[in-house]
């Protein structure tokens, strides 16, 4: 089975949490023993069995349309959500398919959505968000997304000698930016003596400014660590708490690798964080600085068992499983397009 890949790769230098998804469900396919070649256009579409997209981009429209114009099916992995963590933002959402109407770029992503032969998001709950949102329901098969087992090797000493953390610590690792929510994240460790150390690249330079206005001096800001770094399975492994209550996550890779390396979580309920980590975790309202900080103190001072939590997250959440479940998916696509 020969299978194309589709995902924009933006110039910054740290991927995505989408680039390593469709860089490791590629790899572990070829484990699999699929040919799996990433295109940027569709001028080999003849040489492919089937193409799989990453993420919702109306750029993706031609290339997609080229591909069904000759038979060859396409899978969609959407990764798409949207915050959903007020009244008025669920009301929004939930009107999307009438005031989409009069959006270009909603009509070019549910003509999209309306070209593709399957639906792989990483959770029932951006499942169900993407059905609604633009009112379609292609054929769906949730693939979850996977982590690397390496992060269950990491060692805390190489991240506590570079940057010099001596004390236990609450890590947050991720782009600094809004729906990251780090803002409320440093004002919900303010004054409780407890430090808070702060990985990724800047894409906001206004609402770093801010974090840093609101920080008090128990804060440190890091930038990005590769994700192939053995420091930044070293950060997870260090860390008592990690903590990503962001505005949505589909779920969240920094916060499965951190559950992997044993680390107690914190994340978003919005985007399907508790399909994944069901009672390892907790899920605060993003929006209220006073929750997050309850459920980080609470994270803080419970009793924990890692392992327990390491090998549920590794047998559910491998990128073996991952690509087993993408193949079954392929494999019903196929065979349902051949008929």
């Amino acid at each position: 089975m020969r299978i194309a890949f589709l995902r924009q790769f933006h110039a910054n230098r740290w991927f995505s949490g989408a680039q390593i998804q469709a860089i490791q469900t590629a790899e572990a396919l070829r484990r699999q023993g699929l040919t799996v070649e990433f295109i940027g256009d569709a001028s080999q579409c003849s040489d492919f069995d089937l193409l799989h997209v990453f993420g919702m981009y109306p750029e993706y429209r031609g290339v997609c349309e080229a591909f069904r114009t000759r038979g060859i099916p396409v899978a969609a992995s959407p990764i798409f959500f949207k915050d959903i963590s007020t009244w008025l933002k669920r009301a929004h959402a939930a009107a999307a398919p009438v005031w989409g109407q009069l959006s270009r770029s909603y009509r070019a992503l549910r003509q999209l959505l309306t070209s593709v032969s399957a639906l792989l998001p990483n959770t029932q709950a951006e499942a169900q968000f993407v059905q609604r949102y633009f009112g379609v329901a292609p054929s769906t098969w949730v693939v979850p997304n996977g982590v690397d087992p390496r992060f269950a090797q990491g060692d805390p000493r190489l991240f506590r000698e570079e940057f010099c953390v001596r004390e236990d610590f609450v890590l947050c690792v991720g782009r600094i930016e809004r729906r990251k929510n780090q803002l409320r994240l440093v004002q919900a460790l303010r004054g409780t003596g407890i430090p808070l150390v702060i990985v990724g690249e800047c894409i906001a330079q206004k609402y770093l400014a801010r974090c840093h206005r609101a920080a008090d001096a128990n804060v440190r800001f890091l930038p990005a660590l590769p994700h192939d770094s053995p420091l930044l399975a070293s950060a997870y492994a260090a860390c008592r708490v990690f903590a990503l209550p962001s505005l949505l996550e589909t779920p969240g890779l920094a916060a499965l690798e951190a559950g992997v390396a044993g680390a107690r979580v914190v994340v978003t309920p919005y985007g399907g964080a508790p399909e994944y980590f069901q009672q390892f975790a907790r899920y605060p309202n993003p929006r209220s600085v006073a929750a997050i900080r309850r459920a980080i103190l609470e994270a803080w001072e419970s009793a924990h068992d890692p392992e327990t939590q390491r090998q549920f997250l590794l047998k559910h959440y491998s990128w073996e499983q991952v690509a087993q479940h993408t193949l079954r998916a392929y494999q019903q696509v196929l065979s349902r397009e051949c008929k």
